[in-house]
């Protein structure tokens, strides 16, 4: 009777919501009282579903932002703060115990509390009330009222009672941003995996160094000149052991990241500037940006913010966006910035690990998860010198150390940016941004440009290279304290006249400190630079929409040739390759080539890597490319040899030809027999699945009706390493994983401009006619604009909110 319920209300849903969204979901003019408000506040509404709120001071400013994005953005707000506390199976059961697990291990909310006492008065101040106009937004709701999803979750017997924001809600997710952005520790355990199964000589040929010699590096722009063909240092040659004794898992080099890119005014047609950005993330329903805009009125020294950008629905101010004077961009820096440390356990006691000659004591804290539809549980989990305990074997254990748990004022940082006037301006809020370390792009309304490394980077005792766990039974390998923020890297109007960071290395291999272990190999930078570099003319805000929206597939211009000079009596191989050769080698979504070049990718990779090593090493990205391109000059290499044939060994040729008639016949059975129907887009798709309701688990006949009310699907171009990086994996074949968050190119020059798109849309209402109306538009790198001047959001207004002091 349940189900049958469910299915009726959907059905109602998806029939009726249609027709009554545009008059029940659009923004409409109203006036509302809010208490705690200092004076009343205007909140415009553009064509988008972007409100621009406008205060007369600060306080009122973030109250207002904070019940704007509660009324856009609740549900995933209380998504969000289950996550991070971990408290998942709260909503979606036993399953999601493990993941609770693991995000407790971090206690968060005990270090959020740290932070909060680290942060200047102001950002406090903003914090409080920002929290309180989350709490206006909630006031006097029913869960129903507050987000459509509570009501599904009651009727399938999930009864979730709303609990007031807190600030701590709001600074554990800048922890969870942080946890999403470093993977150090996970790649010092596959790295020691790798040397345990194959040696230290072949791991390090597995996981190569970066190539310098055919990419760039960020703090050095044009030193390569992309116009001349490039040759890599070519790697050794070498043999693995006949059969590895498991899987081998490469988490390095993943092949996405983020790019941002800036150009001096020298080189472009306005004389000023023009700064683009595009994070990758994890792509998730709604976007992980939410749009806005806050301007003081009479700005000031109190009230100094004229703002517009993208931010965390949960966190006041701006984090990506530019104010009347300053742009910035961000990318993830991929620096080393934890470590996990081996402690060993007493055998008499396993609540003791040995420290500096001593047996201490674990500190244990008993954690109780709560379980949608099921009881409470409670599970110790073990806190050390060094770290939580991740893991804990008979005789030891592995803690982690990372700079997360050490005091953060990363909201200091995002909104002195949103204060900032000038490049000093812009080095001090970065000196404040502690983790997760990025790469911070910079240009202002005078034509500088800029780039500047910030965070907590750790210094390493010698003997500690933090490439696989070390020994922690002492002290000897703790870490001697963090690099000085003015030897940092950073770079200020350099004469190439552009800086490019797309999560390539940050600086040579003479850079004093180690900053980075393995991170990304440089594809999509050396992509992006070349287009610079070889630009016809002066660079346009046309020029950065089409590098930012660039498919063009860099590991065609390898093994397209390879296969050009193949020896083939298959005349589906003959065919293929005359066809492939023909190709722009663009992976477009309309593309039939670029569809069959990926499936024989996958192919390529199983008759090779996966053969061999049993997985691709990242998905499909970065170090695959990179290893394929030095296996092209070992024909005879022991990877090209296919195991399965046991009475056969395959050299390159043969397991080209091999991997490119199986992707033919693949293509065959997935798209049929007419080459000139197929298509990448239908391949790589990307689903925007809304949590938890669009994942679906919760009936087999409901669950497709509630994807199609909650989920987005789109057809999508680009691909691993390449600069439109719609990334995705092995283990999900060719459907995406990973997205360009949102795209934004800021022209200082006349700021409204400036042209950005969200992956979906603003709301996370599916009853909203801005739930997904961007997503086409971000699918098709077209952009809306960026209102900025109170007269061009005034013309784009299509509502406007008037918020009163509640008396």
């Amino acid at each position: 009777m349940l189900t049958q319920k469910l299915i009726l209300i959907a059905l109602v849903c998806v029939l009726v919501i249609p027709l009554s969204a545009p008059i029940a979901h659009a923004q409409s003019d109203q006036q509302l009282a809010l208490a705690g408000l200092l004076a009343p506040v205007t909140v415009r509404y553009d064509q988008m579903g972007i409100p621009h709120v406008y205060a007369e001071n600060s306080h009122d400013l973030f109250l207002a932002q904070g019940y704007v994005e509660a009324s856009q953005r609740w549900w995933q707000m209380e998504w969000w703060r289950h996550l991070s506390a971990g408290r998942w199976a709260e909503i979606g059961g036993e399953e999601l115990l493990g993941t609770d697990q693991y995000y407790r291990r971090f206690n968060f909310a005990h270090y959020a509390e740290q932070d909060i006492a680290a942060l200047s008065d102001e950002a406090r101040t903003a914090l409080d009330a920002y929290t309180q106009g989350v709490n206006a937004y909630l006031m006097d709701k029913t869960p129903a009222e507050a987000a459509i999803e509570y009501e599904w979750l009651a009727l399938a017997g999930i009864n979730l009672e709303i609990e007031p924001w807190t600030i701590n809600d709001s600074v554990r997710w800048v922890k969870m941003m942080a946890a999403s952005l470093s993977e150090n520790y996970d790649t010092e355990l596959a790295r020691a995996d790798i040397i345990e199964q194959v040696g230290s000589v072949i791991a390090n040929l597995l996981v190569p160094p970066y190539p310098y010699d055919i990419h760039p590096v960020i703090t050095e722009p044009g030193a390569i000149d992309f116009s001349a063909a490039l040759e890599t240092t070519a790697l050794t040659d070498f043999t693995l052991p006949q059969q590895l004794t498991e899987a081998v898992y490469f988490p390095f080099g993943q092949g996405t990241g983020s790019n941002a890119w800036v150009v001096s005014g020298a080189l472009t047609d306005t004389g000023l500037p023009y700064l683009a950005n595009d994070p990758h993330l994890s792509i998730q329903m709604p976007s992980i940006w939410l749009e806005v805009g806050l301007h003081c009125v009479g700005y000031s020294e109190t009230c100094p913010y004229d703002v517009v950008g993208v931010s965390f629905a949960g966190v006041p101010g701006v984090v990506i966006g530019h104010n009347q004077r300053v742009a910035w961009g961000f990318t993830n820096a991929g620096v080393d910035v934890q470590d996990a440390y081996i402690l060993t356990l007493n055998p008499d006691n396993p609540l003791q690990y040995q420290y500096n000659g001593e047996w201490v004591d674990f500190v244990v804290r008993d954690e109780v998860f709560g379980i949608a539809n099921g009881e409470p549980r409670t599970i110790p989990m073990v806190d050390s010198v060094w770290g939580p305990v991740m893991e804990m074997e008979d005789d030891h254990a592995l803690a982690l150390r990372w700079t997360a748990f050490e005091p953060n004022t990363s909201l200091d940082a995002f909104l002195a940016l949103n204060r900032a006037q000038n490049w000093e301006d812009f080095r001090q809020a970065a000196s404040l941004f502690n983790v997760p370390a990025q790469n911070m792009l910079y240009a202002d309304v005078d034509g500088n440009i800029g780039y500047q490394l910030p965070g907590q980077i750790p210094i390493r005792a010698d003997g500690h290279t933090g490439k696989v766990p070390i020994d922690g039974s002492s002290d000897i390998y703790a870490w001697q304290g963090y690099i000085p923020f003015e030897e940092l890297p950073s770079l200020y109007n350099p004469e190439a006249g552009y800086i490019v960071t797309a999560n390539n290395r940050i600086t040579g291999p003479d850079y004093p400190y180690p900053l980075i272990d393995v991170y990304s190999y440089g594809w999509r930078a050396a992509r992006i630079e070349a287009m610079l570099q070889n630009a016809d003319g002066p660079i346009t805000r046309e020029t950065m929409a089409s590098i930012q929206g660039d498919n063009y597939n860099l590991k065609a211009d390898f093994l397209i040739p390879a296969l050009q000079a193949l020896t083939s009596d298959d005349p589906t191989v003959q065919q293929a390759i005359v066809w492939l050769g023909e190709w722009d080698r663009q992976n477009h979504m309309d593309s039939p080539q670029a569809a069959l070049f990926e499936v024989f990718w996958v192919e390529l990779l199983r008759l090779t890597l996966v053969d061999d090593l049993g997985s691709a090493p990242a998905g499909g990205g970065d170090l695959e490319w990179y290893l394929l391109l030095q296996l092209i000059d070992m024909p005879r290499n022991q990877l090209w040899d296919y195991r399965d044939t046991a009475d056969v060994v395959e050299t390159r040729d043969e397991t080209l030809a091999l991997a490119l008639a199986g992707a033919w016949d693949l293509m065959v059975a997935y798209q049929g027999d007419d080459p000139a129907l197929w298509n990448w887009g239908d391949l790589h798709t990307a689903t925007f699945e809304a949590a938890p309701l669009g994942w679906g688990g919760f009936d087999p006949a409901l669950d497709p009706i509630l994807q199609s009310l909650f989920n987005v699907v789109v057809r999508t171009s680009g691909g691993n390493s390449i600069v439109n990086a719609t990334g995705w994996n092995t283990n999900h074949p060719y459907a995406v994983t990973q997205v360009p968050s949102m795209r934004q190119i800021l022209s200082p020059a006349d700021w409204d401009a400036s042209l950005r798109i969200n992956t979906v849309g603003q709301s996370g209402d599916p009853r909203s006619p801005h739930y997904s109306d961007q997503v086409e538009m971000w699918a098709t790198i077209e952009y809306h604009p960026d209102w900025y001047s109170l007269t061009s959001v005034e013309a784009n207004t299509q509502a406007t909110w008037v918020f009163v002091p509640k008396e």
